[in-house]
């Protein structure tokens, strides 16, 4: 044996390693060059990278419009008579589809009050955005519209959570990655992180897979959310059907989503500071909105969106017993609380859903099975609340167009 070893010359073993280099190292790098430079020829997915926003969704992808939004085309010019609004906001503004979102009802609210096409409301959000990215999206996009109104749509759940000043997320390769946006490289165009773009494309892909069988073999299983059941329904033995979507989590996940909310409102983190940076952020980016907007003379108004656990006490109850935790130190509503002091503040008006849907919460579920969104239900209440504080406006605006007779 030693013989044989011995017998193997210096020469034979870099002939190994040159061939293990370039059967394995030089391929793996050709792959991810390939990543690189063929990334707008090979992946056609809903999302793309976007040097200003990090990314957005691909126009007309899936029935979108020109700039990605889940909605029709409209004209950029304004035409005159009509009254446009904007709704701002992120993931909520796909939930229900084209026809069956909050936006397309609240036109629909209008249409029957004011007759066809006199109000329109054009839905501008994507997905996984905070309030300071939906800004510079309004920036690039929303103001081409020429709007009378904009409605920022702020969720409590997620919108403080997410606002790291710093954060960048970008979309390579149909994945999503955070990135520090002080660091960002961008070479013809081509945006340059310093991971590898296979492995976390395989990663990333791997866990959504992951995920999704989890859920399937939960609902099979039975095991779905105490919290879902029908208020009115409660008690039976028989559970009713909850309406759910394809991206609909694990009873695990779902809970762990919700803790992670939850964790915002812990007093002690408020009382210390530690969620300043972040409210500090999301503040100052609505103050800049507002101040673009009266500069164009634009009507802003905040619609404050509540989370579920806001609402719905069993499922805050389920959170609570699930993690072991202590109710005493959660102030549930802070994000409301410090979002409206702000806007109070700033003479910002506003509309907080909280209230209405903690009372329809009682009579039905609002939210999808184990999914932040709202279901139809949900949806439609948004609609109708949107509805009854915008009208005023609108009434005010086509009162103006009529002009008063002449005194005889």
């Amino acid at each position: 044996m030693l013989k044989s070893l011995n017998s193997v010359s210096f020469k034979q073993i870099r002939q190994a390693l040159i061939l293990l280099f370039c059967w394995t190292v030089v391929p793996l790098f050709l792959v991810e060059v390939l990543m690189i430079v063929l990334e707008p020829y090979l992946f056609k997915g809903l999302y793309q990278y976007d040097q200003d926003l990090g990314f957005k969704i691909r126009p007309y992808a899936n029935g979108n419009n020109q700039f990605g939004f889940n909605d029709q085309d409209y004209s950029l010019d304004r035409e005159a008579g009509k009254f446009r609004m904007l709704v701002v906001s992120d993931s909520f503004n796909w939930a229900g589809g084209k026809e069956g979102n909050y936006t397309a009802l609240l036109e629909n609210e209008f249409t029957e009050y004011y007759g066809i096409n006199q109000v329109e409301v054009i839905n501008t959000g994507y997905p996984g955005t905070h309030t300071g990215e939906q800004l510079e999206m309004l920036k690039k996009f929303g103001l081409q519209y020429h709007p009378d109104l904009v409605v920022l749509g702020f969720f409590v759940g997620n919108d403080f959570i997410d606002a790291d000043p710093n954060r960048k997320r970008i979309i390579v390769n149909d994945i999503y990655i955070d990135i520090d946006k002080r660091e960002e490289l961008v070479i013809f165009g081509y945006p340059i992180i310093g991971q590898s773009r296979l492995w976390l494309f395989i990663q990333q892909k791997y866990k959504i897979f992951q995920e999704a069988a989890k859920s399937q073999q939960a609902l099979e299983s039975g095991e779905t959310l105490i919290a879902s059941s029908s208020p009115q329904l409660l008690g039976q033995n028989s559970r009713p059907p909850v309406e759910q979507s394809p991206g609909i989590l694990s009873l695990e996940t779902f809970l762990e989503v919700e803790k992670s909310r939850l964790s915002f409102c812990r007093k002690q983190d408020l009382a210390e500071g530690k969620r300043d940076t972040n409210i500090n952020y999301i503040l100052q980016s609505i103050s800049e909105m507002n101040r673009i907007l009266k500069e164009k003379n634009i009507q802003f108004i905040v619609a404050i969106y509540p989370d579920e656990f806001q609402v719905n006490p069993k499922l805050f109850n389920q959170v609570v017993n699930q993690f072991e935790l202590d109710p005493q130190d959660y102030q549930i509503n802070c994000m409301q609380n410090i979002l409206k002091q702000h806007l109070e503040a700033k003479n910002i008006p506003y509309i907080d859903f909280l209230e209405p849907f903690k009372t329809e919460q009682q009579k039905q579920h609002l939210y999808l099975l184990q999914e932040p969104h709202w279901n139809s239900a949900g949806n439609q209440l948004a609609a109708e609340i949107l509805f009854e504080n915008l009208r005023k406006k609108t009434d005010n605006y086509f009162q103006s167009l009529v002009k008063p007779s002449a005194s005889k």
